[in-house]
Formats: C-alpha cells, sequence, structure tokens
C-alpha cells in the first residue's frame, strides 16, 4: 500500500499538493471558527477533479453537516483514483523506456 501510495516522485508531489491544500483549508476553518466549507475548498476540489466535482459540486455545498462530510468524501474518493490514474500512467511509461533500452 505505502508503494501504491508513494512509488514514485509524481504521485509524491501530487500528495504533497493535496496535502497542502487541505492543510490551508483546516488552518483557515480554525483561525475563523467556521467549519464550513470555505473558498479554500475549491483549490481541493480542483487537485483533486473530476471526481470530486462530479460527487460534490460547489453549488450543490450547502450549509451543515453534510456540506462537509460530501466535501471531505469526495476529496478523498477524487485522491484515491488520481493516484491510481497516475501511478498507471508512469508505470506503462517507465515500461516504455525499459523496452527501448
Amino acid at each position: 500500500m505505502t508503494r501504491f501510495f508513494f512509488g514514485n516522485w509524481v504521485t509524491r508531489g501530487y500528495l504533497f499538493a493535496v496535502a497542502m491544500a487541505a492543510a490551508i483549508l483546516l488552518g483557515s476553518n480554525l483561525a475563523t471558527g467556521d467549519h464550513e466549507p470555505s473558498f479554500a475548498a475549491v483549490y481541493l476540489i480542483g487537485l483533486t477533479a473530476p471526481v470530486s466535482v462530479i460527487f460534490a459540486p460547489v453549488a450543490l455545498l450547502g450549509e451543515g453537516w453534510t456540506a462537509t462530510a460530501m466535501l471531505w468524501l469526495s476529496v478523498a474518493a477524487g485522491v484515491l483514483l488520481n493516484t491510481l490514474l497516475i501511478n498507471t500512467i508512469v508505470g506503462e511509461v517507465g515500461k516504455f523506456h525499459s523496452r527501448r533500452a
């Protein structure tokens, strides 16, 4: 499982960017005392698109605990799918380079 998430530099960079966006969102929510998704959530949704846009479109993120749950679950689904996609693409490129050598 560790190799799936941290197997190559592209995946590590992507996960670092998502972690930083999540930290900014959590930090802004803690600093303001507001626990609703804020404008910082747009960065998270953008980084984990297209899955997060499908599961939790910004227009449907209302108020209350369901909006927060929808946001974090859609971001988690987007991270998993995008990590799988990145690993598949990088793995295929690696196979192509090893065949040419």
